[in-house]
C-alpha cells in the first residue's frame, strides 16, 4: 500500500511540476519550490515503512525542487534558478513564525488541535533549521554543478542527474544531523541518513524523463 502511494506521490508530483510550467511557466516552478518546501518539511515528521525500510515522509516533495531549479537553470540561468533559494528560506522562516505564534495563544477549554499542533511544530522547529541550512547551502551547490556540467559537457542527462545526487548527499546528511542529533543513538542517524537517501536518490533518478518533457514546452507565460 505505502509503496503504492509512494509512487503515485512520485508521479502526481512531477506533473504538477510540469502542468505549473506549461501554465505559469517560470512563475509556476518558483510556486511549487515554495508548496513542495513547507509541505514536505510538515511530512518529515512521519515516518513509514517503503519497501522493507523505515524513513521519514517528504523526500518526494522536498526532492522534486530540484527538477524546478534544474528547468530553471536550464531555461532561464543560474540567476533565475537561484532565486528558489531565497524563495523557499522566506516561506519557511514566514511558516515557522507564524506557527510558533499559534502555538502561544492559550487554547480554549474545547480545543482538541493545541497538543497536536504543538507535537508536529514544537519539533518541526528543528526540522526547519535543518532544512533551511540543507535546502540552501545543496540547491547554491546544485545551481553551481548543473551550470558547470552543462556548460562543459551539454549533456542535459548528466546535468540533471549528477547535479542532483551530488547535491542531495549533502542535503541529506546537514538536515539529519541537524535534526536528530542528540535524540537518536549514531546507529539510527545513520540509518535515517542512508534511507533518506536512497529514496531521493530514486526521485532523482525518475525526474530526468520530466526534465526532457519540459524542454518541449515552447510557449510560457512567464509574466
Amino acid at each position: 500500500m505505502n509503496e503504492c502511494l509512494w509512487f503515485l506521490t512520485l508521479l502526481l508530483s512531477f506533473i504538477s511540476i510540469i502542468l505549473l510550467y506549461k501554465y505559469m511557466g517560470k512563475n509556476g516552478l518558483f510556486l511549487w519550490v515554495v508548496v513542495a518546501t513547507l509541505v514536505s518539511n510538515i511530512q518529515t515528521v512521519k515516518t513509514v515503512e517503503l519497501f522493507g525500510i523505515e524513513t521519514a515522509l517528504g523526500t518526494i516533495l522536498y526532492g522534486s525542487t530540484f527538477l524546478a531549479t534544474d528547468i530553471l537553470n536550464y531555461k532561464y540561468g543560474i540567476k533565475e534558478s537561484r532565486k528558489t533559494i531565497k524563495y523557499g528560506f522566506i516561506s519557511m522562516i514566514i511558516m515557522t513564525i507564524f506557527m510558533v505564534i499559534c502555538l502561544i495563544y492559550k487554547p480554549s477549554a474545547s480545543d482538541f488541535s493545541q497538543e497536536s499542533l504543538s507535537t508536529i511544530f514544537s519539533f518541526n522547529i528543528r526540522i526547519t533549521i535543518g532544512s533551511l541550512v540543507g535546502f540552501m547551502v545543496s540547491q547554491f551547490l546544485d545551481t553551481l554543478v548543473f551550470h558547470k556540467l552543462q556548460k562543459k559537457y551539454n549533456k542535459l542527462w548528466l546535468s540533471n542527474n549528477a547535479s542532483t545526487m551530488l547535491c542531495q548527499i549533502v542535503d541529506t546528511i546537514i538536515f539529519v544531523l541537524i535534526t536528530y542529533t542528540g535524540i537518536m543513538s549514531f546507529n539510527v542517524i545513520l540509518e535515517i541518513m542512508l534511507s533518506m537517501y536512497l529514496f531521493k536518490f530514486m526521485v532523482a533518478l525518475f525526474d530526468t524523463p520530466f526534465m526532457y518533457l519540459a524542454l518541449k514546452i515552447k510557449k510560457v507565460n512567464d509574466d
